[in-house]
């Protein structure tokens, strides 16, 4: 975790989380600053997406206190909040026909002033993101006739085009095939100026890509540290409940079931 308070871009302060008479997160306190690059695991059920809507500003908590960038999220508004983060979700609903184009664009309306359109530097900055998430030549084609993975990169070239300090991702590997799910998370986790989160399902994802991580287990308890400390074997069977292993592949590990 950050070491400085002063430095935390979000600084969460004795967060409790509940549905109903459930309680999914307990008195839990971080602070996550750029240049981290932060996975949320836990097995279904757990609470990992409405964590993480909390942190977005989506959603309110029980009790505690969430800070972005110095100030208590609830104070800012939604167009404020959509400048300094943006939000992967993890479905995607196309209510009206939108080119490719088109919706990632929709990542630079909180920066168009209002009665404005997109600038050529806004339409630049979206092509750039549709490269790096290799969907170029794909700008005029309907988002509704798009594979689920073609689409989970289009909502992440969206993403990216916003621009925000922190980034938030929920299932970001959902629907890619092996090659994209390896480019995609180099290319969140790669840039050091920013605070990126992420929910995963995949240990390993965590491990490679991720430099802190967060553990939400069952009962509401959160542990958090950096990864090399935090996934080791008798956390993660305490947290999902079954047998792991680790393989080791030379320099780098793989955790498999047991």
């Amino acid at each position: 975790m950050s070491d400085s308070p002063s430095s935390a871009l979000l600084k969460i302060s004795d967060l409790t989380v509940a549905i109903e008479d459930r309680i999914l997160c307990r008195s839990f306190s971080a602070y996550m600053s750029a240049g981290e690059t932060w996975s949320i695991l836990g097995p279904n059920g757990s609470g990992k997406t409405t964590l993480l809507m909390i942190l977005a500003g989506l959603q309110t908590a029980h009790s505690g206190e969430v800070m972005l960038d110095g100030k208590e999220i609830s104070s800012y508004s939604s167009r404020q909040l959509a400048v300094l983060r943006s939000m992967l979700f993890q479905k995607s609903d196309d209510a009206f026909p939108a080119t490719v184009m088109e919706t990632v664009l929709s990542g630079r309306h909180p920066h168009i002033p209002y009665w404005q359109t997109e600038s050529n530097a806004d339409f630049k900055i979206a092509q750039q993101a549709l490269d790096k998430v290799d969907m170029a030549g794909f700008e005029d084609r309907d988002v509704n006739n798009l594979s689920g993975g073609e689409r989970q990169r289009v909502s992440i070239a969206a993403c990216l085009a916003q621009n925000s300090p922190i980034r938030m991702f929920d299932e970001p590997a959902n629907h890619l095939d092996m090659k994209h799910q390896s480019s995609i998370l180099h290319l969140i986790s790669e840039n050091c100026q920013r605070l990126n989160l992420l929910v995963l399902q995949d240990i390993n994802q965590a491990w490679r890509y991720c430099s802190h991580t967060l553990l939400l287990y069952p009962d509401g308890s959160v542990e958090t540290g950096r990864i090399e400390d935090m996934l080791t074997i008798e956390r993660l069977e305490a947290l999902y409940d079954c047998r792991l292993k680790i393989i080791q592949d030379g320099a780098d590990q793989v955790f498999v079931h047991s």
